[in-house]
């Protein structure tokens, strides 16, 4: 039992099933087991015991408070706590303010605490009794020390929150920011937005206000599409995301190690001072609005990557195949050179075959390996083309364009689902779509230009 919860610190919940396996019962029957009181239940220390429970939902832990009085006693003390209340009953609030009050009048230390509800303000009946209560349980997590801390639909005094020297880290989800005395926060290490909406003013401040933060996730987040460039400026920032949150961004973080950034368009970033700590960089681009995915899209793509850092990874989803004249492409940027590592690609769109697709999509970001995802058929006229377009290159014949000269070497690997393993593929045209054209394969191209 000793060695289970030691080993709970490092992986987790998973060892609850290992740990069943290895003393020969079912998940139920470990829970059986103690619930019948096995002498070895009340030698865990209540330190160790908070370590299993922690690991373990509110709904699980609860249920393993019968145990024991000493598994009761440390259910009772949980440094962790998770609600998903119904507001529109009372009996739910009740027990979630009984918890809470406990909590205070014994200076129980909080360590995590998440309180979410979807339909918090959809009753307005309700919304003055709940305001209250919800500002009563955030008092007493703040004031018991939390660390963690996460809320949803909700109105925050966010920098009130901040105050609070023990928040480490900050989770709001769609919830509603008010304006308050701005103060200078050096705990909190990760701030997470989702859903919320932001200002230009309201962006710096919550920047400027946490000197010592490393992590910064916003996604979803409205109030930035401005012409104005967003300034993220901070010199302990170590990984940021941002997920559809449109506008200009200017990035000023030496240290940065992580940077990830998804889109339905070609981002508008620029990096002030690129990260000589910079091992991960990602681009995720959404192409929802097929038409607009056309030649002036992917010169700009490729325009964006030559002038930018060198990204390990783009990522395109393509739901429709358009014609590009790849000539006037390579008239406008014949002198650009792309910076990137990987580029992934999810074909969606089922009728046609477009060599000027393939041709463009190369041509905009020259990646070292490609990976693709799309049935058969279109996974062959992949390795088709680009066999071509080496052999171009490799040919006598002054007819190549410049774009199949630069092609020197292409490997194609497929992904083996029944060996579960990449194996390199012997060309021959055609041969992958003989059968089930319509079947989703994997495929990756390692090119030499």
């Amino acid at each position: 039992m000793f060695e289970f919860a030691r080993k709970l610190q490092k992986r987790g919940g998973e060892l609850i099933r290992e740990f069943c396996s290895e003393i020969g019962v079912e998940k139920w029957g470990f829970e059986v087991r103690l619930h019948n009181r096995t002498p070895s239940i009340d030698l865990l220390s209540e330190c160790l015991i908070h370590k299993i429970l922690c690991c373990l939902s509110f709904k699980e832990a609860t249920r393993m408070s019968i145990l024991s009085k000493t598994w009761l006693q440390a259910w009772s003390t949980l440094p962790n706590l998770d609600f998903t209340v119904d507001f529109s009953k009372g009996n739910d609030m009740k027990i979630v303010d009984d918890i809470m009050e406990r909590y205070r009048d014994g200076k129980i230390p909080i360590e995590k605490f998440e309180l979410s509800d979807d339909r918090l303000f959809f009753e307005n009946s309700h919304e003055v009794l709940i305001v209250p209560m919800i500002d009563k349980w955030l008092g007493i997590v703040l004031t018991n020390g939390v660390k963690d801390l996460t809320i949803s639909s909700y109105p925050l005094f966010i920098f009130a929150i901040l105050a609070v020297k023990s928040v480490r880290k900050l989770v709001l989800e769609s919830c509603i920011l008010l304006p308050s005395v701005v103060v200078n926060c050096n705990s909190l290490r990760k701030l997470c937005l989702f859903y919320v909406r932001l200002d230009e003013n309201m962006l710096q401040a919550l920047l400027n206000s946490c000197p010592l933060i490393e992590s910064f996730i916003f996604e979803y987040c409205k109030g930035l599409e401005t012409m104005n460039p967003q300034k993220i400026k901070s010199v302990s920032l170590k990984f940021l995301k941002i997920r559809h949150c449109g506008g200009i961004w200017e990035i000023d973080a030496p240290n940065l190690v992580s940077l990830k950034y998804t889109w339905e368009d070609i981002p508008q970033i620029k990096i002030v001072r690129e990260s000589r700590q910079l091992k991960y960089s990602r681009i995720i681009l959404e192409c929802l609005d097929s038409d607009n995915v056309n030649a002036a899209w992917f010169c700009k793509l490729r325009k964006f990557l030559s002038n930018s850092i060198s990204w390990s990874e783009v990522r395109i989803e393509s739901y429709r195949c358009n014609d590009i004249n790849i000539q006037n492409l390579l008239l406008d940027h014949k002198d650009s050179n792309p910076h990137m590592d990987v580029l992934n690609v999810t074909i969606i769109w089922k009728n046609g075959e477009s060599s000027t697709f393939v041709d463009t999509l190369v041509w905009s970001c020259q990646p070292r390996r490609l990976n693709v995802h799309s049935t058969r058929e279109k996974i062959t006229f992949f390795i088709d083309h680009l066999m071509y377009m080496k052999n171009s290159s490799q040919s006598t014949s002054h007819g190549s364009t410049p774009l199949l000269s630069q092609l020197k070497g292409v490997k194609a690997y497929k992904f083996d689902r029944k060996k579960e393993s990449w194996h390199l593929v012997e060309h021959k045209s055609g041969e992958l779509v003989t059968t089930n054209s319509e079947m989703w394969d994997w495929c990756y191209f390692l090119l030499d230009w």
